[in-house]
């Protein structure tokens, strides 16, 4: 089930089948139709802080959920992206008019690069603030002709959790570094101990710096507008079931679909984790291969993080190769 995301990696940053950075699950799920011996939960790692998730749920049929997440492991629900960097969010929820953009996702839409490249060690000695460094990232971005998004709700005033929760996911990171690998792991994706140590310093130094963070977090998002970012409002709560990890390249998932077939309170957050390489290249500018492998790693550990964060623990992650 994961070969096509190790192999992509592997492509993409030309490492061989003998590297250490990148190793086969250590073992595969049974195909079977009991969902809970198919799939990974974040709990299995000693993550998942939220409450969103299944177990906190008395609203969804466990025949349907289970025949879902088959469903959505076979690529039922992907449908055709035009770019190859993630430029909106990873929520499941919709638009008023049931619809999302359809561009690829990833925790915070464009924030996650930002983020990610924070964390990678892609950040210069100007980017003293959060602001500063966003916008920097943004414009490398839309120089290179890729569209950027943020995303908020109809209910509160920063209505994304990966801009919101930002302190906490890169204290978390910072704490739960060795049980988010153990994860990524699983899926392909390993980190050293030295790429780990840095991250973890990157995350500490932000933390330890005043004023880096925006107190208001909604000014990050009205900010990111003034950069030309495109802006979803979703409604209502969360609903999210489990998170659709998609390593088709060109794709992401439909979330109006997934509500069409199985009703409104079926939602599923998207990671489109074959960008993540994509927008490390792009905006790594020394051209460090290095250092763009662990920029795309950081993205990766920014998305766990934040739906540990948000998450509960029963979130399932369901692969699609």
């Amino acid at each position: 089930m994961f070969e096509s995301l190790i192999k992509w990696y592997k492509d993409f940053f030309g490492i061989q089948d003998t590297a250490s950075t990148v190793s086969a699950p250590s073992s595969q799920p049974p195909q079977s139709n009991n969902a809970k011996a198919d799939y990974h939960t974040l709990g299995e790692f000693n993550l998942g802080l939220g409450a969103i998730g299944p177990a906190n749920r008395t609203d969804v049929d466990q025949a349907v959920l289970s025949n879902m997440y088959q469903t959505i492991a076979s690529g039922e629900f992907n449908i055709p992206v035009n770019d190859n960097v993630p430029s909106i969010c990873v929520d499941g929820r919709c638009n008023k008019d049931g619809t999302r953009e359809t561009s690829p996702s990833a925790a915070g839409g464009t924030l996650s690069i930002v983020y990610g490249a924070d964390l990678g060690g892609a950040s210069t000695s100007d980017d003293t603030s959060e602001i500063i460094l966003a916008t920097r990232i943004a414009n490398a971005l839309k120089e290179k002709g890729h569209t950027i998004g943020v995303h908020g709700d109809d209910h509160s005033n920063c209505g994304c959790g990966a801009c919101a929760k930002v302190k906490n996911i890169y204290q978390h990171i910072a704490e739960k570094i060795n049980d988010i690998v153990s994860m990524t792991s699983q899926y392909g994706i390993t980190l050293s101990q030295t790429e780990k140590d840095s991250v973890v310093q990157h995350a500490q130094n932000r933390l330890n710096q005043p004023d880096f963070f925006a107190e208001d977090r909604s000014s990050v998002l009205q900010h990111a507008q003034e950069c030309g970012s495109m802006y979803e409002e979703l409604i209502g709560a969360h609903n999210e079931l489990g998170i659709a990890l998609n390593t088709r390249p060109g794709t992401t998932i439909d979330r109006s679909a997934i509500r069409v077939k199985y009703g409104p309170q079926y939602d599923m957050f998207v990671v489109d984790a074959w960008t993540f390489a994509n927008a490390a290249k792009e905006i790594n500018t020394n051209e460090n291969a290095m250092t763009t492998e662990l920029i795309a790693k950081a993205i990766t550990l920014q998305n766990v993080a934040t739906a540990s964060v948000l998450g509960h623990g029963s979130l399932r992650i369901i692969p699609i190769s």
